[in-house]
């Protein structure tokens, strides 16, 4: 079998040898069949009992392979600073209810309470220069209970931060904290959830900074009035263009983006019980100009709170394109779920299997977004990804897939992740003309699925001679 790059991932977390190889063995599975669903994953029958039988081994939990994909991220970084990218999604087993059953203390309602499921917060680790994923500094699933108060039933806006819903990402960021060497700076981003005043009294310190959106108009103290008027009436002091994709609200473009900032001092909410009563922080406007935005459109708008001194207009726009990092959590989101592996269409009756499975999935999809996203960078190694007799076939490929001119020509440097990537590519039918843009996930899904069929004749083919 061939050396893969998640050999000895799980050493030091999973006691037993056997359950380790057999978890490499299947997140190696899982990339090559593009699927979490076990009975899709392999055609052995009798492998196939023997992933369900690890799923059921109580001898480990899914924290301990979250606890593995945490070292393994936290090895990888070799810059000096990193951005950590924080959301929430939730999975819907609704189609299994019935199976899975309400005494499940793994599954609970989910955004909508008649559905099963459970959430999962995860916080990505990116390279703020450039696409590259180094991978997740922490990752917390949890469920609700089915008798679970409400809101008003509950008095939630009385409730200490700890004891709500939201400290998910105080509670994520203070692990990433102390995943990460101390030697490396962190700025943590978040969407509108993650605008909390408790989150900016307690994770902030000389290493790690907070970048987030906006969710409310917050007070500002000493009668300076409120958070939006404020950064509305500061002047412009720079614009720069960024290229949006198109989605189901706006079409593709490139929107001119004007900036302003100004420091600013929230106030404490009413119902806050803590010392601090407000906090310093400084305010981005980044508003998309009249002459870009479509007329049936809002345009682009965002409200940025960072605890990064910003002096200039080349820091707030640094922080304006870290925040635009963020949609690749989506993305990630995405390669879990319809996109990609389909992991909510699993059939396990255990809300604890279903979130094993979760935690070796994670690894399979960051492994696909990584090769994906290389395509815009050359720094990268093939033996980030792929092992030496991996690399010799995917040179024997080149060879097959690469045009007669200079534009079918593969790129980027040999070796280079980018270079492996751009090959993988072409197996599952992309052109390779720039001007047809870069593949999808599902292409090099449907590539890398292709390559390892040929690999296995390929290794069958070298070994007989």
């Amino acid at each position: 079998m061939v050396k893969n790059c998640f050999s000895g991932v799980y050493d030091g977390f999973i006691p037993d040898k056997r359950i380790r190889t057999r978890l490499e063995k299947t997140i190696s599975d899982l990339i090559h069949k593009g699927t979490s669903v076990v009975n899709k994953l392999v055609d052995s029958h009798t492998v196939k009992i023997g992933i369900y039988r690890m799923l059921s081994n109580d001898r480990f939990d899914y924290t301990d392979l979250l606890m593995a994909s945490h070292k393994k991220c936290a090895d990888a970084i070799d810059v000096e600073h990193v951005l950590a990218i924080q959301d929430t999604t939730e999975f819907n087993y609704q189609g299994i209810k019935k199976k899975l059953g309400n005494e499940d203390k793994e599954i609970g309602p989910t955004g909508i309470n008649t559905i099963a499921g459970y959430f999962c917060h995860p916080v990505l680790v990116m390279n703020p220069n450039s696409n590259a994923i180094y991978g997740i500094s922490s990752a917390i699933f949890y469920n609700r209970g089915w008798d679970k108060k409400n809101k008003n039933e509950r008095k939630y806006a009385q409730q200490p931060i700890e004891e709500k819903e939201s400290y998910r990402w105080i509670k994520a960021a203070e692990q990433t904290k102390r995943n990460i060497n101390p030697s490396v700076k962190i700025t943590l981003i978040g969407d509108r959830e993650s605008d909390i005043f408790e989150e900016f009294c307690i994770v902030p310190n000389d290493r790690v900074n907070l970048l987030v959106r906006s969710r409310s108009d917050r007070n500002l103290t000493k009668g300076d009035g409120k958070l939006y008027a404020t950064l509305e009436s500061q002047p412009v002091t720079g614009s720069y263009e960024i290229q949006l994709a198109s989605n189901k609200k706006r079409v593709a473009r490139k929107a001119k983006i004007e900036i302003k900032y100004s420091q600013v001092t929230i106030a404490a909410p009413s119902n806050y019980k803590g010392e601090t009563k407000e906090v310093t922080l400084f305010g981005i406007e980044a508003r998309e100009c009249k002459e870009t935005k479509p007329n049936n459109e809002e345009g682009i708008l965002w409200r940025l709170l960072t605890t990064h001194e910003i002096k200039n207009i080349e820091q707030a726009i640094e922080c304006v394109s870290w925040y635009k990092k963020r949609w690749f959590i989506e993305e990630l989101f995405r390669v879990i779920k319809t996109k990609g592996f389909q992991i909510e269409s699993s059939q396990l009756a255990s809300g604890l299997k279903l979130k094993k499975l979760l935690a070796i999935t994670l690894e399979a999809a960051l492994h696909v977004m990584k090769l994906k996203l290389s395509l815009t960078q050359d720094e990268c190694l093939a033996t980030t990804i792929f092992s030496e007799e991996e690399q010799d076939f995917i040179e024997v490929l080149q060879t097959k897939v690469e045009g007669e001119t200079l534009k079918q020509k593969n790129p980027y440097p040999k070796k280079s992740l980018a270079w492996a990537a751009w090959t993988i590519a072409r197996i599952a039918g992309w052109t390779g003309y720039s001007s047809h843009g870069p593949p999808g996930y599902i292409t090099i899904k449907e590539g890398y699925d292709r390559f390892h069929l040929q690999l296995e004749g390929y290794l069958l083919f070298k070994n007989q001679f």
